[in-house]
């Protein structure tokens, strides 16, 4: 009997999107039962958008619980709409939709903030964290790259080999995040390693992104129809949700960042309701 790779792909994804909302969870409930280790969390330094650093204050509760609480519920959003893309995949198989699922579980690795929380506030050793934050950007590159596939697909590209493009993404993006540089002496309020070599990840990462919104504006314009419309706004909304996630630490940021996830998954998934 042939098993469709397909359905195994989303339940393994389902299962360690489950997996790291609970590690996350936990990880919070050992920062807020453990006092000492979430001092340990205080006073680091923010790095709200690229090149731009300061301190953060000290404040009543450490920014990582809001960083870490942010994390899960994104992965819940992205378990959610990805349930939902799974049942409209079946009713309309337009190649965009699987890269929109990669997008999605993508945003779950950002819950490994929270090893690498307990990591450093508990002096765990730095070359484990070290790797964690390395999946963190592993997750990031293929949200950026998933989103530029669904978009060339907007445009009706002649390829069909779902699953070979799905693995070069994967696989770039592994190979994007095992070789960037770290720098192990400074760790931020994002829960992450700061980058040693930030202008070239920034320009890369920025180039994928404006070239994902840009395809998806021009099929928009080009073939036209409210359906691309939708799409493509859709693609602008979880484009900003990812950079929001990513970077932002404090709540009013981290909601704004929820919400356009939330509002860019319905608007891309009703683009394919019949």
């Amino acid at each position: 009997m042939r098993v469709s790779p397909g359905p195994v792909a989303f339940s393994a994804a389902s299962v360690l999107l489950l997996l790291l909302v609970a590690g996350a969870v936990l990880g919070m409930a050992v920062l807020v039962a453990m006092p000492a280790l979430l001092e340990h969390l205080r006073g680091l330094p923010e790095n709200p958008w690229w090149f731009w650093y300061r301190e953060s204050g000290a404040g009543a509760a450490a920014p990582a619980l809001w960083r870490i609480g942010a994390a899960a519920v994104a992965a819940i959003i992205s378990f959610a709409a990805a349930l939902r893309a799974r049942a409209v995949y079946r009713v309309e198989q337009s190649p965009v939709i699987p890269f929109l699922l990669i997008f999605l579980f993508s945003l779950a690795l950002e819950c490994l903030r929270a090893g690498t929380a307990l990591l450093f506030a508990g002096d765990g050793p730095v070359s484990v964290s070290l790797l964690l934050t390395r999946v963190v950007y592993w997750g990031r590159f293929v949200g950026a790259f998933s989103l530029l596939a669904a978009a060339l697909y907007c445009t009706e590209l002649g390829y069909r080999k779902f699953f070979f493009v799905a693995g070069v993404v994967l696989l770039v993006a592994f190979a994007m995040a095992a070789y960037i540089p770290l720098d192990r002496t400074v760790f931020l309020a994002q829960l992450t390693w700061k980058l040693g070599d930030e202008q070239s990840v920034w320009f890369v990462n920025l180039a994928i992104v404006l070239l994902a919104v840009l395809t998806a504006a021009a099929a928009a314009l080009t073939r036209r129809g409210p359906r691309l419309v939708r799409l493509a706004i859709g693609v602008v909304f979880l484009g900003a949700c990812r950079e929001l996630q990513f970077f932002a630490v404090q709540p009013a940021a981290l909601a704004t960042g929820l919400a356009l996830q939330a509002s860019g998954a319905i608007l891309c998934l009703r683009a394919f309701r019949k």
